[in-house]
């Protein structure tokens, strides 16, 4: 990315996870500005859109606020998702429609309006979260586990397309972490989890951030259309 204003949009910047992302960022220079549902809480962006992501209009007004107001986003990060463990059997059609709009539909459109604006301003970078659970059916979830290998197809395809015009698109899948979604899971889903995971842990949230920092870094420039596992070894 050249020298002019390092705008960074962190979607999902009011959970534990968000948050670190855009500390993590705001440390290596960028203009972080977070997106999410809910109002965020003290220590976030100094920045932030509230923007109900399943509106593909509201989010793509959102965009272009963001790019009115602070200038055009060089970098996103699509770490905002919808997740509710519930047994397939009961699974709603209403359920589904809600994960696959938030996890699938509007990443798409996030990474199509940024895209924009990235190709206007000479490049970007764009890093989605997928999941160890959107790989060879690891998530007992059904439609969160369909979504996130969604994200792993649009990143792939995305890092072909985009390449020419200098933007970069990557993912990083971990297995869980100690936050957010991770710290809502049943005691019997957790505990087989780590079980079989070989460093016995859950990730801590800076631990994902210091991976999309460098996905987003000059130091990954060769890497596109990649998912990287951060999984303890899974």
């Amino acid at each position: 990315m050249t020298e002019q204003r390092r705008v960074a949009l962190v979607t999902g910047t009011t959970g534990e996870l968000g948050a670190t992302i855009a500390g993590r960022l705001a440390q290596d220079g960028y203009e972080v500005v977070g997106l999410d549902l809910k109002e965020p809480a003290s220590g976030g962006p100094a920045r932030y859109y509230r923007c109900d992501l399943s509106d593909i209009n509201a989010l793509g007004a959102t965009l272009q606020r963001i790019r009115t107001d602070v200038g055009p986003i060089r970098l996103l990060v699509n770490n905002a998702a919808y997740y509710k463990a519930t047994p397939f059997w009961e699974l709603t059609a209403e359920q589904i429609r809600t994960t696959l709009a938030v996890n699938v539909t509007a990443l798409i459109y996030a990474c199509q309006q940024a895209a924009l604006q990235m190709r206007e301003a000479g490049g970007g970078a764009i890093v989605n979260m997928a999941s160890i659970g959107g790989q060879g059916g690891g998530s007992s979830q059904i439609d969160y586990g369909a979504s996130k290998a969604g994200v792993i197809s649009v990143t792939a395809t995305l890092g072909r397309l985009l390449a020419e015009y200098g933007i970069r698109v990557n993912a990083v899948a971990p297995a869980m972490i100690d936050a957010g979604m991770g710290k809502q899971l049943p005691p019997a889903v957790k505990e087989r989890y780590l079980s079989s995971t070989p460093m016995k842990r859950a990730a801590q949230p800076i631990e994902i951030a210091n991976v999309v920092a460098f996905l987003a870094s000059e130091a990954a420039s060769y890497m596109t259309g990649a998912t990287v596992n951060v999984n303890g070894g899974m």
